[in-house]
């Protein structure tokens, strides 16, 4: 499953022009055998898993419960499709034009408005940007301004075309921006509301937030005033449920409509006439387990390839799910359209006798043991079993472990956000298959993407940053390509992180919901839309 294409667009006068790609986007939606016409009207019941961060403050939003609902309460500038970054779909934004990779124009959607009834303008966007550049007093740092880093200026150039500059050629600009910024907010009810308009969220999406229970539930209804086409469901309730089989239960009781699920739930999905149900690899999640570079053992790199073949990973992973149906990577790019088959070479292969002797080596030049080396991953099934498993088999080699299992927003917490990184190995998932620069930017040298400001585990390599220039200046996308396949073999190399697998969901469904439409790529959260969900009369 190496899907995936290289995004083209097409250019006249110097702008990149999106009509296509909406008319391909468009038929590929509404390719549906449908049973009779849809009919507008009704509520869907939506079944999520729990977390910490409930809130729908599109500034920190991060989490898997969140993004679902957020999707249909904000627009991003641009959505991508089917296979990723095959090609950038308009939203509120129509297109955008750049000579050199660093300064990028942007056309916005003219009566495009906020559910507060304001039309949403350039000014709206620049102060948006400008948050990523400098972080209000008062604020905690807005998510993922690491992969918008180098942007330096944002200027209005008329009330719907924003220009933004970067301190270097940023090719990578357009594809994260969908990813990053999945929303504009009016600055004014950010204001007005201030940590409350997580509670009070306001956007420019096809449905509005009327209801706000933490920790129970989010419900939302369809925005009248709303700039594209009208959904037809009236109402979506989104429900939280702290564990997985309240949740089957309550899909089989007719409770809710849609829920994600994991492989436990397929034999009791597979009996029930009433239910559909899909299993999906998402390659645009890529598990890996980082190694934290700033204290010994993890900065020797005889270590770090010695855990690397002292675990049968490839079986892992296969195991780590019920029914073995763990999909194992073996390179970071395996997944994505940048897949380079020469990258299979570099990978460490399965020898725990060697790697024996290099934990061996490593205690002697130290003078001292492998101490329990602190673990720390997602309480979700699959990443205990997966911790259990490298536990057994790592002890075998001399490496002992501590397991730190935490619920999944206090796991990423621990690994991004703990002042004190005080962890040997963290799993974490980031995407590659949307783009490199995604996954490369948690590599590079002072990323940001830790608390002290250097990259998640402290890994740092000239030669790699180097390659990330280069790929960001490409004006072509052979060079591009060839660029960003040249660093994940400086990654390979220096045993930076062992990638894993491609995130796997489970998700299904009452039969009486109709148009329901999943694809590989971020599954339902973002290249589904609901608005094209209706439910048998």
């Amino acid at each position: 499953m190496k899907g995936g294409m290289i995004m083209k667009t097409t250019r006249k006068s110097g702008w990149v022009l999106l009509t296509l790609v909406v008319a391909l986007c468009v038929a590929t939606i509404t390719t549906f055998t449908w049973a009779a016409e849809p009919k507008p009207g009704g509520t869907l019941r939506i079944g999520v898993r729990v977390q910490q961060e409930l809130n729908m403050d599109v500034r920190y939003l991060h989490t898997v419960t969140t993004v679902p609902a957020a999707d249909m309460v904000y627009d991003r500038l641009f959505n991508w499709g089917d296979k990723g970054f095959a090609g950038l779909i308009p939203n509120i934004a129509t297109g955008y034009e750049t000579k050199d990779n660093r300064v990028w124009t942007i056309k916005l959607r003219s009566g495009v408005k906020f559910h507060n009834g304001r039309e949403m303008t350039a000014q709206d966007v620049k102060t948006n940007f400008d948050w990523r550049i400098t972080t209000p007093k008062g604020w905690k740092p807005v998510k993922h301004m690491d992969l918008l880093q180098g942007m330096s200026k944002v200027e209005v150039v008329d009330k719907y075309t924003v220009r933004v500059t970067f301190d270097k050629p940023f090719s990578s600009f357009m594809r994260n921006l969908a990813w990053v910024i999945r929303g504009i907010v009016p600055p004014e009810e950010v204001e007005k509301h201030g940590d409350r308009f997580a509670f009070n969220p306001c956007g420019t999406g096809p449905y509005k937030v009327v209801e706000v229970k933490p920790n129970e539930k989010y419900v939302l209804e369809r925005f009248d005033g709303y700039w594209g086409p009208k959904p037809y469901i009236n109402r979506i309730e989104y429900i939280y449920y702290r564990a997985d089989e309240p949740r089957l239960v309550a899909l089989e009781k007719g409770e809710i409509d849609f829920a994600q699920l994991y492989d436990e739930s397929k034999p009791t999905l597979q009996k029930n006439p009433k239910l559909a149900f899909k299993e999906l690899y998402d390659p645009s999640i890529l598990h890996k387990h980082y190694f934290n570079m700033r204290r010994w053992p993890g900065n020797d790199l005889r270590f770090r390839k010695a855990v690397w073949m002292g675990a049968d990973w490839k079986n892992i992973a296969i195991n780590a799910y019920a029914f073995k149906s763990g999909n194992p990577a073996r390179t970071f790019l395996e997944y994505s359209a940048y897949f380079n088959a020469d990258a299979l070479k570099l990978v460490p292969p399965y020898n725990p006798e060697e790697a024996k002797k290099l934990i061996q080596a490593v205690e002697k030049d130290a003078g001292k043991k492998i101490p329990p080396i602190v673990w720390v991953d997602a309480a979700m099934p699959a990443n205990q079993n997966l911790a259990e498993m490298a536990k057994a088999q790592l002890a075998q080699i001399g490496v002992p472990l501590n397991l730190m299992i935490l619920s999944p927003a206090l796991w990423q917490d621990k690994i991004v956000r703990d002042p004190k990184i005080d962890w040997d190995m963290g799993g974490y998932g980031l995407g590659f298959a949307l783009d490199p620069s995604v996954g490369f930017t948690i590599f590079e040298t002072n990323s940001g993407t830790a608390p002290d400001g250097k990259s998640l585990g402290a890994y740092s390599n000239p030669e790699f940053d180097g390659w990330i220039r280069k790929a960001e200046a490409a004006r072509t996308e052979e060079d591009r390509v060839r660029s960003f396949q040249e660093a994940e073999k400086v990654l390979l190399k220096d045993a930076a992180a062992i990638p894993l697998w491609p995130q796997r969901y489970v998700f299904a469904w009452n039969k009486k919901l109709q148009g329901v439409k999943l694809t590989d790529v971020c599954g339902i959260f973002v290249t589904n839309s609901w608005a094209n969900m209706w439910f048998e009369q």
